[in-house]
């Protein structure tokens, strides 16, 4: 059951799918960012300089600004449409209380045989002008950058398989997998965003806000244990009893932001994103008892259960900068993700129980909570775009950003550190098509993660047991999460804006 909770993890949330509920490949904490082909050139350096349908996500006041390189402030309808795609490396090597297991890899996010294609979409209509200003409404649809990962599963059959389990997979009392090799078996999460925007002072101001549906499907793998600290060791395999959990969520939220251009040089921005309350509408968990023999008559009644989870407030804010006559644009830009509203993932057994325990009887499994104790994440961007020949444009980005996992429950649910990212882009604007003015973008991404080595002593993860009250290890014995995490991203985006 706690398997729920390790489950969201990079806000871990995608219809097209993606994930992350708690762990949205966000990249501060588990979304990896920027999100979107035209931010990530940018190095995510996209807040003052939200001026198209991408502000649906940074900031909702950029869809009352107008790209003026691409069209004049009369043009009424924007669509905009995106795809991008994450490629996530991990390896963990395990310090089993100086036992060194051998080092396992993730499966770098594929479903099947390629990355999940996350999309984007928007489209927004500006009204026809009243005495103070000038409406624009819209609606978006975007997913996390996300990444799905999936560990090395173990087999019980035998003796012999039972011996190679610490081996085959160290890590799974953490995670196994948020998904299982198709997207109907995927945790996913989506955000429907509708958004309105002002525009005022001759186009000098504009304000924005966006109400919010994140819709969630979460899906995770991994192994508990069924050890009563009485007749076996705190990690024997034959105690380990696989779990898988789903849940589904409608929750609510909201951002707002605003831009101000004081000096027809400058534009400044500031966007606040609320945060995600997720509370399941509908959660179960399915188990398969252990094979050890004091569950051969054993069987489990009930499958409903609840979980509850926080996802983070983000402030954004940013300053850009136009040189020679709007061919060059730079900007600087700050986003704090409070990750430190995520302290527990927390998942409520309604009526499960488990029957005929020798020893036991029947047994009734109670709240679970996976301890996280995240921290607040600091990114700092910087980025421009430049007209380099007649429609051709490139830009380049870079980003540094602050760990969100502290070493007491660092996990591969969420292998956070420490990271860079250089982006670079390039794009084609504008080619008249159909009647509308086009922008084509591709960018590309490189997240360098500075490796992490958790000492036992310091790793405070327990196996979750669904049969007893949360583990304490012997004086001497360490979390189950020690040892040395290095984890690489790539994120690929294309996309194009049309105005008419």
């Amino acid at each position: 059951m706690a398997l729920v909770c390790r489950s969201l993890e990079r806000w871990g949330l995608g219809v097209a799918v993606t994930a992350g509920l708690a762990a949205p490949a966000w990249a501060g904490g588990i979304y990896a960012s920027p999100h979107g082909a035209r931010p990530l050139g940018r190095g995510g350096a996209f807040v003052a300089g939200a001026d198209d349908l991408n502000g649906v996500y940074y900031n909702p006041a950029g869809a009352a600004a107008v790209d003026r390189r691409l069209a004049d402030k009369n043009k009424a309808w924007r669509v905009f449409f995106d795809v991008g795609m994450v490629f996530q490396r991990v390896t963990y090597t395990r310090d089993e209380n100086g036992i060194a297991r051998p080092a396992i890899h993730s499966d770098d996010g594929l479903i099947g045989a390629a990355p999940p294609a996350i999309p984007q979409l928007a489209f927004a209509k500006t009204l026809k002008p009243f005495s103070f200003g000038q409406l624009t409404l819209g609606f978006g649809l975007w997913i996390p950058y996300t990444g799905l990962l999936r560990y090395p599963e173990p087999s019980y059959a035998t003796e012999d398989d039972l011996a190679r389990v610490p081996d085959v997979a160290p890590q799974r009392y953490q995670l196994l997998g948020l998904h299982e090799g198709s997207l109907l078996r995927s945790t996913a999460l989506v955000v429907l965003n509708p958004v309105a925007a002002l525009s005022l002072l001759d186009d000098r101001l504009q304000v924005g806000l966006g109400p919010q549906l994140m819709l969630v499907y979460f899906r995770s793998r991994l192994m508990l244990s069924g050890c009563p600290q009485v007749m076996c060791r705190p990690e024997q395999p034959d105690y380990d009893a696989l779990a898988v959990a789903q849940a589904f969520a409608l929750t609510p939220s909201l951002n707002l932001g605003i831009l101000g251009r004081p000096l027809p040089w400058l534009r400044l921005g500031l966007s606040f994103q609320l945060p995600f309350f997720v509370r399941s509408a509908k959660a179960t968990i399915d188990t398969r008892l252990p094979s050890n023999e004091i569950f051969n008559n054993a069987s489990v009644r009930g499958r409903d259960a609840a979980l509850s989870m926080n996802l983070p407030p983000i402030l954004r804010a940013g300053a850009e900068f136009s040189l020679l006559a709007d061919r060059v644009r730079i900007e600087l830009a700050y986003t704090a993700e409070f990750w430190s509203v995520q302290r527990a993932l927390a998942v409520v057994p309604d009526q499960v129980y488990i029957d005929n325990l020798s020893g036991i009887g029947s047994y009734q499994l109670g709240p679970v909570t996976l301890r996280r104790d995240m921290q607040t994440t600091h990114a700092v961007h910087v980025g421009g775009e430049a007209i380099v020949w007649k429609r051709l444009g490139a830009r380049l980005g870079g980003m540094f950003e602050s760990n969100s996992m502290p070493d007491a429950t660092i996990s591969v649910l969420s292998p956070d550190n420490h990271k860079g990212l250089v982006a670079l882009g390039l794009f084609l604007q504008p080619l008249h098509v159909l009647g509308a003015d086009w922008r084509l973008d591709l960018s590309y991404g490189h997240i360098v993660q500075a490796s992490r080595t958790v000492s036992p002593r310091d790793s405070q993860l327990a196996p979750v047991n669904p049969i007893r009250p949360d583990a304490v290890f012997p004086a001497g014995i360490g979390g189950v999460a020690a040892g040395t995490y290095d984890v690489s991203y790539d994120l690929i985006a294309l996309g194009f804006t049309a105005v008419r």
